[in-house]
C-alpha cells in the first residue's frame, strides 16, 4: 500500500508537473506535425486538434478516476467486478479459476461482483459434458455453480450464497472452440459500479467487443492473460501467428490499463507483470497433509494427466521414455489420463515405441485413485502455468517438470525435480520412484493455496493501481482502430465483423435497438438477447445439428 499512498501524493492538480508535462507532449507533437505535414489542410488540423483535445480531456477523466480509486483502496472499501469467458460446468480454466478467485475475495470480505457467459442450450450441449446436460435457465445453471462451490470449493453455503454472479449474453464460436460475448458487457455493471474491473481474458473477451471501452467506463481496468494463443496457433494455423499477436498486444493495449500474465511464456504485452494469481482447492491440500504422515504409503508409481494433444507434451514423454529401450534400459510404467483428439495417435506412436504407458479414461484430479501416485510427470511446453502441477505438489506427489517459464513459479518447491535434458527427465523420474516426497511446509500449502493467490491477487491490484500511466495516443489509436473493426454502426458493423472472423457474433447491430439497449439489466433480458441471437445467426452446419442432437440423445440415456 505503500505504493498507492505515493502515487496519491504524486496525482496531477492544475499546475503539476504531470499536466505540464501533457501540455508539452502535445505542443511537441503539433510541431512535429508542421514541420512534416506543411501542406496539412484546415480540415485536417481540425481533426488533428479535435483528436489532441480529447486525449486531453481522456487522460485528466483517468486520472480523477485513479485519485478517487486510490483513496477508496486506503480505506479499503472498493467494487471489484470479475468477467470471465466461461462458466461451470464446462471444467476449464476460466471458469474454475475466475470463480473462484471471486469466491475467496468475498470471503475475505470484498466487495465483488462475477459476471459469466449464459449460452443458448443448444450451444451449451456442445459446451458441457453429457453428464451435466443442458440449462433451461441461469437460474438452474447458477444453482449447479453454488453448489460446486460447497461440494469442491472450500467455501460455506453461505458464502456460496453470497457471492453476486451475473449473467452477459454470449455465443459459441464453433470453429474457435470459444465463448464470445454478443453486445456490450460493460452494460452488465450499474454506473456506480465503476471502481475496477478484472478481464479474465482479456484478449479474448475483446476480440470483437462491442461497446464502451473498458478502460474509460472503469476507473481500473486489469487484464488477466490465462491462455497461449500464440503457441496454439503457431501450431494449428501457423500463418495467422503475426494476426493473433497484433491483435492481443492492440486490443490490451486499448483495453486495459495493467495486464497480469500468470507466467513469463505468454506474448510481449503492454503495461504487464507476471504474478501467479492463481491456487488450487482446499480438497487438494487435504490430501497433502494426509499424504505427510508417517504411515501414509504410496501405492502407485508415476502418472500423467490432461487433454491428449501433441501440444501437450505426449510426444515429449514419448521420446524421452522411448531412449529407455534405446539403452536397454528397464522401461518405466507411466499411467496416462485423459481423452482427446490425438488419443489414438499417441498410444500408436507409444506402441511403435515399445513403451510401458498405460492409457486410462479421464479422470478428475481430485479422485481417490489418482491419490495414491507418487510422481507426477508433466513435459509440456506449451503451458502458461499447470494447474495440476500445482495439484500435485498440494497433494504431497514429486513432480517432474522442465526447466522452462511456465514452471517457474513451482522451482522452489522441495518436490519439484526440474530438468533440462531427456536424460536428466529420466534421471528424475528415476530418483522420484525410489524417494520420499519431503511434507508440505505451512509456507509452501499458503503459496499453492486460494488464499495466498488472493493476497498476491489484492497486492498486484494495488501495485498496478498506483503505476498505472495515463491512456496514452497510442492507446487511443489501438482503440479506435478496433472500434473501427468491432463497433461501426450498423450494418457496416455486421459486415466488419463477419469479414474478420466474428462468426455467430458478426450480427450485433441489432442489439443497440431501443428494445434490446437495456437487456442486460436482468436475466431475463439476457436470455432475451441469446434467444434473438439464435434465431438472426442461426448455426449454419450440419455438424452443429447433429452433434447437439447427439448430446440431448445422450442426456436422455
Amino acid at each position: 500500500m505503500q505504493l498507492v499512498a505515493a502515487a496519491h501524493a504524486s496525482t496531477a492538480t492544475p499546475g503539476s508537473p504531470l499536466r505540464d508535462r501533457i501540455h508539452e507532449q502535445q505542443r511537441a507533437l503539433r510541431k512535429l506535425v508542421q514541420q512534416k505535414q506543411p501542406q496539412l489542410s484546415t480540415g485536417a488540423w481540425l481533426l488533428i486538434s479535435a483528436l489532441l483535445a480529447a486525449d486531453s480531456v481522456s487522460r485528466e477523466e483517468k486520472q480523477r478516476g485513479l485519485v478517487a480509486l486510490r483513496e477508496k483502496m486506503q480505506a479499503d472499501d472498493y467494487h471489484i467486478a470479475i468477467v470471465t469467458t466461461a462458466a461451470l460446468p464446462w471444467m476449464t480454466g476460466t471458469a474454475v479459476n475466475p470463480l473462484l478467485r471471486a469466491a475467496y475475495l468475498a470471503k475475505a470480505g470484498r466487495r465483488v461482483t462475477l459476471c459469466v457467459p449464459w449460452l443458448h442450450p443448444l450451444d451449451q450441449a456442445l459446451v458441457f459434458s453429457p453428464k451435466h446436460g443442458t440449462f433451461a435457465t441461469p437460474a438452474e445453471q447458477e444453482a449447479h455453480i453454488r453448489a460446486w462451490l460447497v461440494e469442491r470449493g472450500g467455501v460455506s453455503s453461505a458464502e456460496a450464497d453470497a457471492l453476486d454472479l451475473r449473467w452477459y449474453p454470449s455465443r459459441l464460436h464453433r470453429d474457435r472452440g470459444s465463448i464470445l460475448p454478443l453486445g456490450d458487457t460493460t452494460a452488465c455493471f450499474s454506473r456506480d459500479e465503476n471502481d475496477v474491473v478484472v478481464l479474465e481474458e482479456p484478449e479474448h473477451l475483446n476480440w470483437y467487443h462491442f461497446g464502451h471501452n473498458w478502460r474509460r467506463r472503469f476507473k481500473m481496468s486489469l487484464g488477466i492473460v490465462h491462455t497461449n494463443y500464440i503457441e496454439y496457433a503457431r501450431m494449428y494455423e501457423p500463418h495467422i501467428v503475426p494476426t493473433i499477436r497484433t491483435i492481443n498486444k492492440g486490443v490490451c493495449r486499448a483495453y486495459c490499463d495493467a495486464v497480469v500474465k500468470l507466467s513469463d511464456t505468454l506474448q510481449v504485452l503492454p503495461r504487464a507483470s507476471v504474478c501467479n494469481v492463481h491456487g488450487v482447492r482446499d480438497e487438494f491440500l487435504a490430501a497433502g497433509r494426509k499424504a505427510a504422515s508417517p504411515r501414509h504409503r504410496f501405492r502407485r508409481g508415476a502418472y500423467f494427466i490432461g487433454k491428449v494433444l501433441w501440444a501437450k507434451g505426449h510426444r515429449l514423454l514419448i521420446e524421452y521414455l522411448a531412449q529407455q529401450a534405446a539403452h536397454g534400459a528397464t522401461r518405466t510404467t507411466v499411467d496416462v489420463y485423459g481423452s482427446g483428439e490425438d488419443l489414438e495417435h499417441v498410444k500408436a506412436a507409444a506402441e511403435k515405441a515399445d513403451l510401458a504407458l498405460s492409457f486410462q479414461p479421464p479422470t478428475d484430479h481430485a479422485d481417490p485413485r489418482l491419490r495414491e501416485y507418487k510422481v507426477f510427470v508433466n513435459p509440456s511446453q506449451t503451458e502458461v502455468l499447470s494447474t495440476t502441477t500445482a495439484e500435485a505438489l498440494a497433494m504431497g506427489k514429486f513432480v517432474v517438470v522442465q526447466r522452462h517459464p511456465s514452471n517457474a513459479f513451482f522451482m522452489d518447491f522441495a518436490n519439484t525435480l526440474a530438468y533440462d535434458t531427456p536424460e536428466q527427465f529420466l534421471q528424475a523420474l528415476e530418483y522420484a520412484l525410489a524417494s520420499t516426497p519431503a511434507p508440505l511446509s505451512a509456507a509452501e500449502q499458503r503459496r499453492l493455496s486460494w488464499e495466498g493467490a488472493t493476497e498476491r491477487f489484492v497486492d498486484t491490484l494495488a501495485n498496478c493501481t498506483a503505476a498505472a500511466p495515463m491512456p496514452n495516443l497510442l492507446d487511443r489509436v489501438a482503440w479506435w482502430a478496433h472500434a473501427c473493426l468491432s463497433c461501426a454502426p450498423g450494418v457496416l458493423g455486421d459486415v466488419m465483423r463477419a469479414v474478420s472472423g466474428g462468426g455467430p457474433v458478426s450480427r450485433q447491430s441489432w442489439t443497440c435497438t431501443e428494445r434490446y439497449r437495456d437487456a442486460r439489466s436482468t436475466t431475463q433480458g439476457v436470455t432475451e438477447l441469446v434467444e434473438r441471437s439464435v434465431a438472426v445467426s442461426p448455426p449454419q452446419t450440419e455438424w452443429w445439428r447433429e452433434t447437439a442432437e447427439d448430446a440431448r440423445k445422450t442426456k436422455k440415456k
